[in-house]
């Protein structure tokens, strides 16, 4: 009988063939889709119409892109997904990337009250600040900060007439608690602080205001710049709307004319000024990282204002000449989808849309009308393509709905180790088939494991599946990339930095 015991170098050896071997294998786990799961709503459908199609829309998602292909949706009302709260004549505003939504009901006498959506469907009111009767919130971001204003609202009765009063104050609500955005005022400029509009990844802030004792917006608003507690004034009649990560503003002047702007490196850039806007009249509404911004304009004194994009601020018309229309842009997310709606003139109908570099999907067109829904108005769109606002249903009333997409999303999360290995999730609502993978590495000095590629037949929605690569053998620094393919069209690739330290990789920061 043979009793010699393993050799180190048998080991290592073993250990190696062990690795490669792992290398092939794919683990599947299960994990949480992207906000509120439209599952159930799909299973309940009985007519494929109530599935809303357009066939040549090509849509971009998170770092993916996807070719032209039919993409599916399913609408939810949400005052009935959600728990009951007796809710009615309501709007959703905002949606984060991580499928959170804030809104708003009507009320009687012009108040509001806020709502908030959770990830799994449960609706909760947000609290007013202390001593008001009325709130509006206008955005959430990915950290779950949400952004609006609260009031006090009265009546005076003058004659015959009744006078409305609202004292208005800018404030934010985090894990459903609200703070007066006044109070963490620190310097800069004096302003009373009414509407916090929009942020941006540094935390800054944009909003409306006003000096102190002077009528308070929406009436010659200041807008301003809340920048870890200290306010910049942008003006008498400048509306602040809308701030992204290069700290760029959008919004309009309110003078003897009204002209959208950008407000980059403290110049402010006059979007108006266009060869194809011939009249003074248009606003921006919101702007992305690539600089895209959704907004209305109108093109001639003999028209009505029209949706808009700007990109490197040109203006771009996005409606036919054909028609006369009255219509907004109203929001653009990271992949240069606009949404909005416009009324057409001619035809008396009215249409949300979905625009993006051409394509103009009119969303209306596709309404499941067996449910009642007569039209929706579009506010918000996030990265994943899911949209929140309102609509009307027959004998029902105004209603806030989401709009969500049934496709594939892919996300990846990478590791170092002994071999670098990448967590691949479906975040969508349908299956991802004959998915190809490579990871590559670039620089330092890589003996072995500078490729590997597989394939994974396919990944259902909200499950996972494990890549890993042969062992990376070598020394210094490297950067690695994982490419992720699927026959849908859609592609994600990510790269981090990492140091090869003989058999093992550490992920740099």
């Amino acid at each position: 009988m043979n009793n010699r015991k393993p050799t180190t170098v048998g080991i290592c050896i073993m250990l190696v063939f062990s690795l490669i071997i792992m290398s092939t294998m794919t683990a599947l786990a299960s994990n949480p889709t992207i906000g509120i799961n439209p599952s159930k709503y799909i299973s309940d459908l009985q007519d494929p119409k109530q599935l809303m199609h357009h066939p040549s829309h090509p849509t971009s998602h998170s770092t993916n892109s996807q070719t032209a292909q039919e993409t599916q949706y399913i609408i939810i009302d949400l005052a009935e997904a959600t728990d009951p709260l007796g809710i009615n004549n309501s709007e959703a505003v905002g949606i984060n990337n991580n499928g959170e939504i804030v809104g708003f009901e009507e009320l009687d006498d012009f108040k509001y009250q806020s709502i908030y959506w959770s990830q799994n469907g449960t609706a909760s009111i947000l609290e007013n600040n202390e001593g008001d009767n009325s709130s509006r919130p206008y955005m959430i971001d990915d950290n779950g900060l949400i952004l609006g204003w609260s009031a006090s609202v009265w009546y005076e009765w003058i004659g015959e007439f009744k006078k409305l009063h609202m004292n208005q104050t800018a404030v934010t609500w985090k894990d459903k608690v609200v703070l007066n955005l006044n109070d963490g005022t620190t310097g800069g400029d004096t302003l009373d602080l009414y509407h916090a509009r929009d942020n941006n990844d540094a935390g800054t802030i944009v909003g409306s205001g006003a000096p102190p004792g002077n009528i308070p917006p929406p009436w010659w608003p200041n807008g301003f710049i809340f920048d870890e507690g200290v306010v910049t004034d942008l003006g008498t009649g400048t509306y602040s709307y809308a701030i992204n990560n290069q700290g760029h503003i959008a919004g309009f002047i309110d003078a003897d004319y009204q002209h959208a702007y950008e407000w980059e490196d403290g110049s402010l850039i006059d979007l108006n000024d266009d060869p194809l806007i011939k009249a003074n009249y248009s606003q921006a509404y919101d702007i992305n990282d690539n600089d895209v911004i959704a907004g209305m304009a109108q093109f001639d004194s003999s028209l009505y204002w029209e949706p808009v994009v700007w990109k490197n601020h040109q203006a771009i018309r996005i409606l036919p000449t054909s028609s006369q229309y009255v219509g907004y842009a109203l929001a653009v997310n990271g992949h240069d989808e606009v949404v909005g709606y416009y009324d057409d003139l001619n035809s008396g109908i009215s249409n949300a849309f979905l625009w993006k570099d051409g394509n103009l999907t009119i969303l209306n067109d596709y309404l499941p009308t067996e449910q009642g829904w007569e039209f929706i108005i579009p506010d918000d769109i996030n990265d994943y393509g899911q949209i929140v606002g309102f609509g009307y249903r027959t004998d029902i009333g105004y209603r806030a709905f989401l709009m969500t997409p049934l496709i594939p999303i892919l996300d990846v999360e990478t590791k170092g180790g002994v071999f670098i290995t990448a967590s691949l999730t479906n975040r969508g609502y349908a299956p991802a088939t004959e998915i190809t993978w490579n990871i590559t590495t670039d620089g330092g000095l890589v003996i072995l494991g500078k490729q590997t590629t597989g394939s994974i037949a396919a990944l259902e929605a909200g499950d996972t599946a494990r890549i890993i690569s042969k062992p990376l053998i070598g020394f210094g620094k490297t950067t690695i990339t994982v490419n992720v393919k699927a026959k849908e069209g859609f592609e994600v690739t990510k790269s981090f930095n990492g140091l090869v330290l003989l058999f093992y990789t550490l992920k740099l920061k």
